[in-house]
């Protein structure tokens, strides 16, 4: 005999009774496990990973010594005209790297270290002219170390604990992108479906599946780099080779005809006539002033997409300016090629300013997942204990539904916070 139980029932009881089956099953339980009991900490990773996207330039809106009339690239001053400037605003300042203008109206960032401490030294990209400094502290270098690290620093057994940490969560969003697919039955069907729920209950849980359908491709990216963090502290790629460029790289620093900053010049010439399409980024500096001095360009050349600026890096001979050696993407390994491919993917910086703010629009929706997420759980306890939902109830429900692990979440965030100002 055929049961009409469950057909016969009003539609707002089924769809009760099918609530109450997706809560049952395993995948819903996982997807609130990961979800909702570290939701905490997750989201502080995601929003302040977001919010690293933008921090340069959130430091560049908040430092006046960084502003310039916007000038065109052809019009800026030498790499080494910019090293010889700093040499000369204050002698005897060690020079740690040089980095391009964020855009045309930024200026050259010059990362040095005076009488011990390491600040930021800004020069004009068309006059050559220090405009200013700036702590070392700052908006990016607070968001880039409690994103990547929540300011813990200690090593064990080789491995980076902060870093460790971080990277477990991508662990806990591969879990939520994976059940994701169970609990939303036909989700291929949702793309341009707007969410419209009459209530506040079924419009965040509409504006919850929706904000994670459009997302799906970015937790995608994000799980995979994420695991590669992770998987990378535990193994050790080996090193690109090099090809040697100098003719005889063993009588280093014999020759000291002209400033460091001409010997900068020098070398960058003869980079771009033997890359014409590098794209330079960034120099380090090591050893400037001694017979081992080096500078190390890096930048984006035609030979790899993807790939950092390391992977095109040039080492130059500080004093002479003669090519040393240098790295090919081309010619790398295929691990050592997604690792080098990892950081580009991770921070979105491989299409300029399109990419960035693609990813900042992204990682925003991603970090609000966690939140309607939180709000779909409180609102189905109001619903079942007929509650008024507001905000103290839905701190209340969140709070007791994150468990014990609310307490190592909230003991890591406050972390990032209290030990900033010690290692910033």
């Amino acid at each position: 005999m055929k049961d009409t139980s469950v057909c016969d029932m009003p539609r707002s009881k089924l769809k009760t009774v099918e609530d109450k089956r997706k809560q049952g099953s395993i995948w819903w339980r996982l997807h609130q496990l990961a979800g909702l009991q570290f939701s905490l900490f997750i989201s502080f990773v995601f929003i302040t990973g977001t919010l690293a996207v933008i921090s340069h330039e959130i430091d560049w809106a908040l430092r006046p010594a960084m502003w310039v009339q916007p000038v065109a690239d052809n019009e800026r001053v030498s790499w080494g005209a910019v090293l010889d400037s700093v040499q000369s605003y204050k002698p005897g300042i060690e020079i740690a790297a040089l980095g391009i203008p964020l855009h045309s109206a930024s200026t050259f960032d010059v990362i040095a270290i005076d009488n011990g401490d390491r600040k930021h030294v800004y020069v004009h990209p068309k006059t050559g002219i220090v405009t200013g400094e700036g702590s070392w502290a700052g908006v990016q270098r607070f968001l880039r170390d409690t994103h990547r690290r929540i300011m813990i620093f200690n090593r064990v057994a080789g491995v980076r604990v902060g870093i460790l940490i971080v990277c477990l969560t991508s662990i806990y969003l591969l879990i939520t992108l994976i059940t994701s697919f169970w609990i939303y039955k036909k989700w291929w069907k949702g793309f341009f479906r707007w969410p419209k729920g009459k209530r506040l209950r079924s419009y965040v849980g509409d504006l919850h599946r929706w904000m994670g359908l459009w997302s799906l491709w970015f937790v995608a990216v994000m799980c995979y780099t994420g695991l590669w963090y992770l998987q990378g502290e535990f193994t050790a790629f080996e090193r690109p080779q090099v090809e040697i460029l100098a003719a005889n790289s063993n009588n280093r620093g014999v020759a000291k005809p002209f400033s460091s900053g001409a010997a900068l010049d020098l070398a960058i010439s003869q980079i771009l006539k033997r890359y014409p399409s590098f794209d330079i980024e960034n120099v380090s500096v090591s050893d400037l002033g001694t017979d081992t001095g080096t500078f190390r360009v890096d930048g984006q050349t035609d030979r790899a997409f993807l790939v950092d600026g390391y992977s095109n890096a040039v080492w130059v001979d500080a004093n002479t300016g003669e090519l040393l050696r240098a790295q090919n993407p081309e010619n790398f390994s295929l691990p050592t090629r997604l690792n080098a491919m990892n950081n580009s993917l991770h921070f979105g910086v491989f299409a300029g300013y399109v990419s960035k703010w693609i990813y900042f629009l992204f990682g925003a929706l991603l970090s609000a997942l966690s939140v309607t997420g939180a709000m779909v759980y409180a609102l189905r306890l109001g619903k079942n204990e007929k509650s008024e939902f507001g905000f103290k109830y839905f701190c209340k429900k969140v709070w007791v539904g994150m468990g014990v692990a609310r307490w190592p979440a909230i003991a890591l965030t406050l972390f990032s916070f209290l030990a900033a100002p010690f290692f910033m």
